[in-house]
């Protein structure tokens, strides 16, 4: 068994060896054509992980990247969005709930698919004359509804890259073993190709691995502050829409009579009764 480890060291060693001296070829200017030939073995290399004992592995973490980019695609198109529908839709309501327009500012919510959208419709639904604690109670259900959307399926991708991770080296494992049996267990004559075949096994499996898990996290990460500034986007704007909304309901509404045509009519004449006999009915 010692001289078998002692085999590997030796071989480790000699590779070593190895790549120092294709190193400085490189830099005596060879680096263009040992590049391509580096890429094409790496390719082949990950090819041909893709059989064999290590292809469960690769084949699931390829699984997992391809739900970890949908759902990154998915999260990233809602929340563009969401933002720019977000903001025209606010600066539209804004300005029709200040010219007391309420009913025109509710049709405008209705037509929006955004969640905040969904809550400014709830919002803009009070009656004039409402209470303070209407009001407060619309935003609160409408808000526990509608804004948690926006962080939907984001924490599946740190999932994801766990399982990414975590598989590449559940395939570590395994390569190292195969390693490890053909260092006690297989003869001599075919311990290098058994040996190199466990090797690349668990590197093959732990490289992908990670390939999957470092794009995941960081997407996790960008995604998750975005949907957190879009959240704090529409507090700040359903706390002005609100405020907005209070100061409307303290503004008293006009008599419908008196702006009807009958009303118009009934001025009209308390006006011409004033001027004949000075008496204001």
């Amino acid at each position: 068994m010692k001289r078998s480890l002692d085999c590997v060291l030796f071989g480790l060693l000699a590779a070593a060896g190895r790549a120092a001296a294709e190193g400085v070829s490189l830099a005596g200017g060879t680096a263009p054509a040992a590049s391509a030939g580096e890429i094409g073995r790496l390719l082949q290399f990950a090819g041909n992980a893709f059989s064999g004992v290590g292809a469960p592995f690769m084949w699931a973490i390829l699984l997992v990247s391809a739900f970890a980019a949908t759902v990154t695609i998915e999260k990233a198109i809602f929340l563009h969005r969401a933002s720019r529908g977000d903001r025209d839709l606010f600066d539209h309501t804004a300005r029709l709930v200040k010219d007391r327009r309420i009913e025109e500012a509710r049709a405008v919510a209705d037509r929006s698919r955004t969640p905040f959208g969904r809550v400014a419709r709830s919002v803009l639904g009070v009656r004039h004359g409402h209470r303070p604690e209407e009001l407060q109670s619309l935003l609160d259900e409408a808000y526990l509804g509608e804004i948690p959307v926006v962080h939907r399926r984001i924490s599946l991708l740190a999932v994801a890259a766990n399982l990414a991770t975590l598989l590449g080296l559940l395939g570590t494992i395994v390569g190292l073993i195969m390693a490890f049996d053909a260092l006690a267990n297989v003869p001599a004559a075919q311990r290098t190709a058994a040996l190199a075949a466990g090797i690349s096994v668990a590197m093959a499996t732990t490289g992908l691995g990670l390939l999957v898990a470092i794009p995941s996290l960081a997407a996790h990460g960008l995604l998750g502050a975005r949907a957190d500034r879009l959240v704090e986007e529409a507090e700040s704007r359903l706390a002005v829409l609100t405020n907005l909304l209070q100061e409307w309901n303290r503004t008293p509404q006009a008599d419908p009579y008196e702006e009807s045509k009958t009303g118009v009519r009934a001025r009209e004449e308390r006006l011409v009764d004033f001027v004949v006999s000075g008496d204001m009915k």
